[in-house]
């Protein structure tokens, strides 16, 4: 899987005086940084993981593609669940392995050497941490069993697959860890951490946050430990308001430090390959959603349209997509109060005690997205005060309502809009907006990239045995899947 480790995806200039050279020196490579800063190893795994996590490229994150918020008019393979040719399922895993985790993990080893204090330098390491648990996160709950216990070995070229629910067993135990080891009174990186300053507290109440979502994504499968980790995390302290939310801000300038979707649609040539999908536009329209016109642009007629997934056409005559997701500085997000309030709602609707109605939290969290995407309070409330929106008169259970509503909020979250769907069951797009010519139902999993089975072939073959039917097909159940 992992033939090395790529160390870096930002370049180390270096200079060179013009003094002779030492014998001795002929035999270093002079082309080759020998000492990395760890910063700059660790700012390279966070960037890049967050750079996967908002592309939405097709040729490793199609995920808004396939929670139906865009896509594809052009190069449809993906909005009909054809994943073969330009094969996401091994960007996806291998942008993950190699660039992010095995950053953020050599970092790690780089630590020990800085002139720092025992309090700072534990503080990075548990920030680091928290980082690759997120990163597993999105690995493990996109394929099921993946590498994990021997992944970023170096002298492990073939590593294993671990199970699925022990891994996220374990990234729990990991983020208890940093929970309770982060000195908030200690620094960290300072600037060089680009989503929180190297703020202990607030990578805190991320931990705590990212364990509650992993609680909840295991309580139809096993309640009891869902409901005390649930509690541990929230008595931990969470998210409490937008300004908690984890962003990395992007600049303009240089084309690699700008938002991906800015890369790909405005300054690259994809703009002509998506478009908003009608299914979303057309649950905004219904729900009156003030969020529509800060997503999206008036089409050519002076009203709102997208494109029906799966059909294929050209995108001149419908709506396009907003500065919002165009502008170079647009930050990448990887955890939100919004979403926050969504579990909180849920954990109520589950009878986990975190306080609070469950009205209230999805009162919060609807609130949070519509003025963290540019709305304000007076049209968050209107949104509210609708039927069709209002917890006691929306439509269905709790799953349903806080499925629909976080979908929306997550539209600009990518990979978590599919997790949702999987996850909750809504939108069932399968029924509501099946595409045209689809392959499949709704992917429920990646199928493992094919060089696994062409050269870790072994546990390849062990990991698809395990599997549901032991087939490695996008339909196949994660564990945790109802």
């Amino acid at each position: 899987m992992l033939k090395k480790i790529h160390l870096l995806s930002v370049i180390a200039l270096l200079s060179f005086s013009a003094c002779d050279v030492e014998f001795s020196q002929l035999n270093d490579d002079t082309k080759s940084a020998v000492d990395v800063p760890a910063n700059t190893v660790f700012l390279a795994g966070q960037k890049n993981l967050v750079d996967l996590y908002t592309t939405s490229i097709w040729i490793s994150s199609p995920f808004r593609v396939l929670g139906q918020v865009w896509t594809q008019t052009a190069n449809i393979n993906e909005a009909r669940y054809q994943f073969v040719t330009n094969n996401a399922p091994a960007g996806w895993w291998t942008r993950i392995y190699t660039t992010a985790l095995s950053n953020l993990a050599e970092a790690k080893t780089l630590y020990a050497s800085e002139n720092t204090s025992d309090a700072v330098r534990k503080n990075k390491e548990l920030i680091t941490d928290i980082l690759e648990v997120y990163a597993f996160h999105l690995l493990v709950n996109t394929y099921g069993d993946v590498p994990y216990t021997e992944a970023l070995n170096r002298s492990i070229p073939f590593p294993k697959y671990d199970n699925a629910k022990t891994i996220t067993t374990d990234l729990i135990a990991r983020l208890d860890l940093a929970i309770n080891g982060l000195d908030i009174t200690a620094g960290s990186f300072g600037s060089v951490d680009q989503i929180y300053g190297g703020n202990a507290a607030k990578w805190k109440k991320f931990a705590a946050t990212l364990k509650l979502k992993l609680a909840l994504l295991i309580a139809d499968v096993d309640e009891a430990t869902a409901k005390t980790k649930a509690l541990e995390a929230v008595n931990s302290g969470v998210f409490t308001s937008n300004s908690d939310n984890a962003k990395f801000q992007y600049i303009s300038g240089v084309v690699v430090n700008s938002n991906p979707l800015w890369q790909d649609l405005v300054n690259g040539t994809y703009a002509t390959y998506y478009a908003p999908a009608s299914f979303f536009i057309n649950k905004l329209i219904e729900l009156n959603d003030p969020r529509l016109p800060i997503l999206f642009t008036k089409d050519p007629s002076g009203g709102y349209s997208g494109a029906v997934a799966g059909l294929g056409g050209v995108n001149q005559s419908l709506s396009g997509f907003s500065s919002y997701w165009l502008s170079a500085t647009t930050p990448g997000v990887l955890l939100d109060y919004s979403e926050t309030a969504f579990l909180l709602a849920e954990a109520v609707e589950r009878n986990i005690a975190v306080g609070g109605t469950a009205e209230s939290h999805y009162n919060d969290a609807v609130t949070a997205s519509i003025l963290d995407f540019g709305g304000t309070a007076a049209s968050a409330a209107n949104n509210l005060a609708q039927e069709k929106v209002k917890y006691s008169t929306a439509t269905g259970d709790w799953r349903q309502k806080i499925g629909h509503q976080k979908w929306i909020a997550f539209a600009n979250r990518n990979w978590d809009s599919w997790l949702e769907i999987r996850r909750l069951g809504y939108p069932n797009l399968d029924v509501v907006s099946p595409p045209q010519n689809a392959l499949s139902t709704l992917p429920l999993r990646f199928y493992y990239p094919p060089v696994e089975q062409n050269t870790n072939t072994t546990h390849w073959k062990d990991a698809v045995a395990k599997l549901p039917g032991a087939k490695d097909e996008v339909t196949v159940k994660l564990f945790w899947i109802k």
